[in-house]
């Protein structure tokens, strides 16, 4: 089951949250809990965002944090994400949560969808099938590199 998340999702959020960030290739980082509640609460009550959270057997599974904007050059509005989670043993719940994210825009009038996969996780391609199953067409990259620790 989709639905919109609330304050009591948060800690399986951050539990889920934590695997990812844990796993991905990009990033030399770790989660710091209190911070990234506090972006859940934010997004939970911003006029902006919505948040979606996958449900099975009771138990948060995964999450996707949208967020629309203006273009910096336009009034035309677009939609991302400011993350999206699912825990690796209910990966099946990712094209729920998409859709759940596509109508979403489309209920706002939102015609631009902008993802990008920047974790280094999709190493088969399988995200970026459902994306383009789902419409969306690759148009470009993401660029990372890390820099040490300034001391």
């Amino acid at each position: 089951m989709i639905r919109f998340g609330t304050h009591a999702d948060i800690p399986a959020m951050l539990a889920i949250g934590k695997q990812v960030i844990a796993q991905a290739k990009s990033l030399n980082c770790e989660m710091d809990p209190d911070l990234a509640a506090k972006t859940i609460r934010q997004a939970l009550h911003h006029r902006k965002h919505a948040v979606f959270v996958a449900e099975k057997a009771g138990n948060v599974v995964g999450f996707f944090i949208a967020m629309q904007d203006q273009f910096w050059f336009s009034k035309t509005h677009y939609a991302t994400d400011l993350a999206f989670c699912v825990a690796p043993e209910h990966r099946d719940q990712a094209v729920w949560l998409l859709r759940r994210f596509i109508r979403w825009c489309q209920e706002h009038s939102i015609s631009h969808i902008q993802l990008g996969l920047s974790t280094g996780l999709d190493i088969e391609g399988r995200t970026g099938q459902l994306y383009e199953a789902h419409g969306l067409k690759l148009v470009g990259g993401i660029y990372s590199t890390t820099f040490p620790e300034a001391t």
